[in-house]
């Protein structure tokens, strides 16, 4: 079994744009964009799919090249041959590439889908009606707000609750032989000073729900998983693309 941290290009904002109340929130800050691709035994998994190069913003420092799809070649696989596309959320910094796996099987907390279908007005900056619109027919799993889930039944990647920055975040744990316990923290804490700190992420779908997931990361930090920030250009994975953790 094998870790890719795939980072698929970045974006630059200001800091507090992600985090309220953070160091240096005014900084216009450049933030990685990472995707995650899990080789099992029994099959590949995707863990989010970034940003999609023709839906770029003035923030977005993309290349054609960035995008999974290109990555994924660069391994010899096509989208065909992914089994499970894990989404943490379907922010569109997450869920860009979605259409571009058709034969995959979506695994997204129901919440989450139904949000990203019907945001209210302060959820809807974060979701990009273009970024899957295509999707409807795809297969799902469907997963319930609080539900742990054993992806391969062998406790070798479990996806668990973290919402609050949206209403059906999660996070994804990967157990690996070597490298241990491994946390894909994803955008419950987009960098370390929000986990540390307990700062709201800038996007909250539920204050409380999002303070009450941080303490859970640190939790699982100090029951010894090490964290993989997602937006955190002084955190970055130890392991990059085409390195891996096994």
């Amino acid at each position: 079994m094998k870790l890719y941290c795939v980072q698929v290009g970045s974006f630059k904002i200001p800091r507090g744009y992600i985090a309220q109340r953070c160091e240096n929130a005014d900084v216009p800050t450049v933030m990685p964009l990472f995707t995650y691709l899990i080789e099992h035994p029994k099959g590949l998994v995707l863990v989010d799919l970034g940003q999609h190069y023709d839906l770029r913003d003035g923030g977005s420092m993309l290349k054609e090249d960035d995008s999974i799809v290109h990555k994924l070649a660069q391994l010899g696989y096509t989208p065909k041959d992914i089994k499970y596309v894990v989404m943490s959320h379907m922010h569109f910094d997450h869920a860009g590439y979605m259409c571009d796996f058709p034969d995959a099987t979506f695994i997204v907390r129901r919440e989450e889908l139904k949000t990203a279908w019907w945001p209210d007005v302060f959820e809807s900056p974060g979701y990009l009606f273009a970024t899957y619109e295509k999707t409807r027919d795809y297969k799902y799993i469907q997963l319930s707000d609080d539900e742990e889930y054993d992806v391969f039944g062998d406790g070798t990647l479990v996806l668990t609750d973290t919402r609050g920055h949206s209403r059906g975040h999660q996070s994804v744990k990967v157990n690996l032989k070597n490298a241990g316990k491994i946390l894909l923290v994803c955008d419950a804490a987009p960098f370390r000073e929000v986990m540390d700190r307990l700062l709201l992420p800038g996007t909250c779908s539920n204050n409380a729900q999002a303070i009450r997931s941080l303490e859970k990361l640190k939790s699982l930090e100090n029951s010894g998983y090490q964290l993989i920030f997602a937006h955190d250009p002084d955190n970055m994975p130890q392991k990059l693309f085409p390195e891996y953790f096994e």
